[in-house]
């Protein structure tokens, strides 16, 4: 039998509900849009460092677009920027990781939790090649700059190339894309993660608004939009929804976290990072 935690429940406008949650229920929550954020005391404090040192992950490497942020593996975020040649050799070295490192992969905590709890399958294109399947994120704490990871939306259809991106409008079927991971180190305060109610339609909408910020810090289009501030703590499995705009906050001490997203698909979750 699945067993019940502790969980936060946050919504816009709302103050956090708290009450006793199965995985799989908290889920549920966000994915039919009655919970923006749901986070969940699953591991114990002193385990932690345990989960963090599975040895099935590869070694925690800069990332790619993000200065002060390093992760394992190659994310799906920055290939959705890339176009021509550029994604087809991005895409190449994608799968090839997934190839090399899925198999390992599947059976760390973090992914055995998810599986448990949904019975997750990958994002397969074509016959054999699948989506990476979870990550390490490592970020570091600056002075300079307002977030960590700055204004955006998940969206595992979005690309820039359209073209040439392997996922079409099959997988948009679901109206909330979903990110799952767990807080492994963090401040005392906990980093804020900022959401905004609002979804932009497309790539070309979400590029607009990004670039809205990287020029003026600041976006017009999401002044007035109801905006919610969750603060988490280690050892919590963050259930979000980060098909809407959000940001991470300045982290004031070294945050860790073990990830991915969820998108439901075909009637199985489907689990990639």
């Amino acid at each position: 039998m699945s067993t019940s935690y502790r969980s936060e429940i946050h919504r816009f406008g709302a103050p956090a509900e708290i009450r006793d949650l199965h995985i799989d229920e908290a889920v549920a929550l966000v994915r039919d849009g009655d919970a923006i954020a749901v986070l969940l005391d699953v591991v114990q404090p002193e385990q932690l460092d345990t989960w963090w040192a599975d040895p099935a992950y590869p070694e925690v490497i800069p990332h790619r677009s993000l200065s002060g942020v390093a992760n394992t593996g190659v994310a799906v975020g920055p290939m959705q920027f890339l176009e021509n040649e550029k994604l087809v050799v991005g895409l190449a070295d994608y799968f090839a990781y997934a190839g090399r490192f899925n198999g390992q992969l599947r059976n760390t905590a973090f992914a055995r939790l998810i599986h448990d709890a949904l019975h997750v399958d990958t994002v397969q294109v074509g016959t054999w090649a699948e989506f990476p399947l979870t990550s390490k994120r490592e970020f570091q704490p600056k002075k300079e700059g307002i977030y960590s990871v700055p204004p955006h939306c998940d969206a595992i259809h979005f690309s820039r190339d359209p073209a040439n991106w392997p996922i079409g409008e099959n997988y948009s079927e679901l109206k909330n894309q979903i990110s799952v991971f767990l807080s492994v180190a963090d401040s005392n305060e906990g980093t804020g993660l900022v959401f905004w109610d609002y979804r932009p339609q497309d790539f070309t909408q979400l590029h607009t608004l990004m670039r809205e910020f990287f020029a003026n810090q600041a976006i017009p289009q999401l002044e007035g939009v109801p905006k919610l501030v969750v603060h988490g703590k280690p050892g919590q499995l963050h259930v979000l929804n980060t098909r809407v705009m959000h940001a991470v906050e300045q982290c004031q001490a070294v945050r860790r976290t073990i990830g991915a997203f969820l998108v439901r698909h075909e009637d199985s979750w489907r689990m990639f990072h």
